[in-house]
């Protein structure tokens, strides 16, 4: 077996291709931004930016190379992952191509970080990203 194979991204791939549900395909992907998530221990490195929304942009502007821009009310922000390759884990061990449905987990994932930083509940979308037409990832997220 090559030792690129990674047999669990290539089940899942293959998983996601058959959901065809929208709510069953939104709550595998929720469930599986929200398993990633406490795997990266993100409320420990979240902490010192809870409640603190200027520091954690600061943090992925000048730590992760995010480009950040907000809307003039200051209600939207837009984050653009700034990368030329998709960041998924899944992505990067798929040997084929892998669904852009993959996209939405990482929409949960940014979803749950904002939404851990403010101390409250936001909504994010997809507006681009590597998979869907190969330009870097851009979250719309709304406070």
């Amino acid at each position: 077996m090559d030792k690129n194979f990674d047999f669990c991204a290539e089940l899942a791939n293959h998983l996601l291709k058959e959901c065809k549900n929208s709510c069953e395909r939104t709550c595998l992907l929720k469930s599986c931004a929200d398993f990633h998530y406490e795997v990266n221990q993100m409320d420990r490195m979240l902490a010192p930016y809870v409640g603190d929304l200027e520091g954690f942009i600061s943090f992925l502007e000048n730590t992760l190379g995010w480009i950040i821009t907000r809307s003039e009310d200051k209600k939207t922000i837009f984050a653009d992952e700034n990368k030329p390759s998709c960041v998924c884990p899944i992505a990067a061990n798929v040997q084929e191509t892998i669904s852009p449905l993959f996209c939405e987990c990482s929409t949960f994932y940014a979803q749950k970080m904002f939404a851990k930083v403010c101390g409250r509940e936001v909504k994010a979308s997809l507006k681009r990203s590597v998979l869907r037409d190969g330009k870097s990832c851009i979250y719309e997220i709304t406070l």
